[in-house]
Formats: C-alpha cells, structure tokens, sequence
C-alpha cells in the first residue's frame, strides 16, 4: 500500500510564528547531533533496503504503528523502497531557568517512525495505511510537533526517566549536562507527560544528499561532494577478517572530491583500539562544528559500536549545516539564542571484494556439500541489516546471469 500525501505549506506546519514579526531569541540554548545511513551498490547506484534495524531501542520508545495505545512493542512499520536510514537525531536543551518551548520538525521524503517523548502531533495521521507495507517513494515528509518545558537545572531525574541499562546505547546519549525536558500534552493529544535527557525521533525515507561514493578496490575509493556546501569532514574506514583500517579525508569543497587511499595503511587486528582512534577523530569534527564536548562524546559513544567496529567499507561525513535544514527543517518557539545541529552521514559502499564474497556464498548455498551451504548461509546471515543491499547489488551487478537469478530469489524469500 501507498501513502500519498498532499502538498504541506511548510509554515504552517511549522508554527503560525514563521510568518509574525521575529521575536528576540529567548536565554537557552539548543543542539542537535543525528545520523543517518544509505548504501551503494559497486556500480555507484543508491541501494533499496535499508528499513532494517541495528540497535534495538528500548520498549518504552514510541513506534508509529501503535502511537494510540501507548504499548510496548517490537513491531516494525513495513516499507518498501527506502534509501535513508534517519537513525538518531537527539536535541539537547541548556536553560539556567525553566522554560515553556514548543517544538517543530519536518522530515523531508520521509516517515517519522519512532520517537521519544511522545510528540502532540504527529502528521501524516496514519490509519489502515500502516497495516500493509508502505511505499517510501510515495511519502512526501512527515511532521513531529512538542510541547514540552525545559525542567530547571538540578532536577531529579528519578522515577520519572525511564530505566535502560548502563551499557545501551540510549543511556550513552543521557551522558551530558543538557536539561531534563518533560512534555507538555494539550487536550487534543493522546499523549502523556514523559521526562527524558532529551528529544529523539528516527525516521525512514528517500531523500539522497548529492554525495557519491566510488570504489576501485585494493582500499582505494573516491569520495565526491555534488552539494552546495562545504563538507567540513570526512573519514574513509574499512573493516574486515585481517581487522581495520581508516583515512581521515578532512573537508572538501562544493564540486570538489577526494581520494581515498588505504592500500599502503597497515591493518589494525585490535578493534576495540581501532574504535578509540576513530572515535578520536570524529570527536574532534563534532566539536568542532559546535557540539559541547560531553555532547559529542555521547555520540561516538551510542555508535561506536555500530560504525567503527562492524565489518564493511563507510564513509563517514559532515552534512553542512544549509543541507540539515533543507531536509529537517525546524523550528522552536521561542528561538534559542544558539542553534547547533550536526548530522553525520553513514554512506556504506560494496567494495568489488565484498561482492564477490556475497557471489560465493550464493554459490556455496547451491552446492550439494553441507559444509559449503552451511558456509554460504553464515556468510549471509553476517551480513545483517545490510543483507537485502547486498543481495540487491548483485540482482543488478552480478557477474553472471545465474548469480543475478540467485540474487532475486534470496530476495523474494526475504519478504514477509
């Protein structure tokens, strides 16, 4: 099933105060930082696929599909078609006082599907559409709306925050001196008080940043910037059986690409210090571009895991500050006095190796030798979240028309 949505007056949606007299920017202060991933195939071409999860969120998070009943649960929104994993936007509030503010993001091509706190408004207003899988290339954004009061410094976080556990990934993201937020539901929102460290929502879609990723094999990949902006960072890491290894390419300029080289960098078999030393440098672009450091350290820390230790070939890059707003435009009311919003993009990109390790396992799940199918099935399964990609890569880009046919069918076999 598809959603079609009508056109959204942006200014509408994003608060009557858009179009009155600005305002003097109120005393706090308001950062963001989100990730977001997309995949290409070893032909350059974006990859469908990438509705699957990869750090599981707690149970009390808010899922799309049951928004109305306020239960826990682990269902999935079913889409076809997506290209952008929006993964973790947070957005921290720094007030010396307590502080009403009312809250405002548009996703642009794309569906807000988890969140936290609860928002008051949640637009599209979805009904049977959920219960059949949704076509992505047929939403033209989705909406969160807050209200919610920024809690005076020093309030206790207890019993009102919910429990995780120390070491997830939501409690890394708790770990800075950003202000208790508690929402604020009006008589027409199904939605309750709920207290947290921070504002989160996660999303699916299609919108692509005008960046491209090209690989040449043997550790060499060239990483172009099609955007009107400056990419103020980037970092070309590649994982695998002999360990790591990675390049920091700094900024490049609109029109301008980079070249990536890790043929003659030695592997590092560690990659618990593999990831510290990635870690370090991704820090240090956070902070640059206006983090506070506890800020920044809560974001390597919820994906280090995930982004510099998991097997495969990424670039990881700064989206500049013109193209955030373009694609999640926000709006707060009153405005903070600072704004900061950093998104680091996740480009995964199959290298000619990967691919033909994917084609082997095809072969090896043919074969009449246990051994093998059970070799080719591991492989497989390994790949994780990022299987449907690969499997895609090789239904267009396979050597063969067998393998291509073996593509499709694993394919086929994945949908529900």
């Amino acid at each position: 099933m598809t959603i079609m949505l009508r056109p959204v007056v942006l200014a509408a949606l994003l608060g009557a105060a858009a179009a009155q007299e600005p305002k003097p920017p109120a005393d706090y202060v308001v950062h963001e930082w989100g990730t977001f991933t997309s995949m290409v195939g070893t032909a350059g071409a974006v990859l469908e696929g990438l509705h699957h999860e990869e750090e599981a969120l707690p149970p009390f998070v808010h899922q799309l599909r049951t928004i109305a009943s306020f239960g826990t649960t682990v269902s999935k929104l079913p889409a076809s078609r997506v290209t952008q994993k929006m993964e973790t936007p947070v957005i921290y509030f720094h007030s010396e006082k307590a502080l009403p503010v009312s809250v405002r993001v548009w996703f642009d091509q794309g569906l807000m599907t988890q969140f936290y706190p609860l928002p008051n408004e949640v637009f599209p207003p979805l009904g049977k559409e959920l219960e059949a899988r949704i076509d992505m290339s047929k939403v033209d954004g989705s909406f969160l709306h807050w209200d919610l009061d920024v809690l005076p410094r020093g309030t206790a976080a207890e019993p009102a925050v919910p429990k995780v556990a120390f070491d997830e990934p939501w409690a890394f993201a708790r770990q800075t001196t950003a202000n208790l937020v508690r929402t604020r539901p009006d008589a027409d929102s199904p939605a309750r008080p709920e207290t947290e460290h921070y504002l989160f929502y996660r999303g699916l879609g299609r919108w692509q940043p005008q960046v491209g990723i090209q690989s040449l094999g043997a550790g060499k990949a060239v990483f172009d910037n099609r955007l009107a902006g400056r990419i103020p960072f980037c970092l070309l890491l590649e994982i695998g059986a002999r360990g790591g290894r990675f390049a920091i390419g700094g900024a490049v300029e609109p029109g301008q690409q980079h070249d990536f080289d890790l043929d003659q960098l030695p592997w590092q078999p560690d990659r618990e210090q593999l990831a510290r030393q990635i870690g370090a440098a991704v820090l240090q672009a956070l902070v640059a571009e206006g983090l506070y450091l506890d800020e920044a350290r809560a974001m390597v820390a919820t994906w280090s895991r995930s982004w510099f230790r998991r097997d495969g070939a990424r670039v990881l890059w700064v989206l500049p500050r013109a193209e955030v707003d373009t694609v999640l435009p926000l709006h707060l009311d009153p405005q903070p006095k600072e704004l900061v919003r950093t998104l680091v993009g996740r480009l995964e990109f199959i290298t000619p190796e990967a691919q033909l390790a994917v084609e082997g396992a095809l072969d090896d799940l043919a074969h009449q030798d246990a051994e093998r199918r059970r070799r080719g099935a591991s492989h497989l399964v390994a790949l994780d979240r990022f299987l449907e990609p690969h499997l895609r890569n090789v239904e267009t880009n396979g050597s063969s028309d067998r393998l291509r046919r073996a593509a499709k069918d694993r394919l086929a076999e994945l949908r529900p």
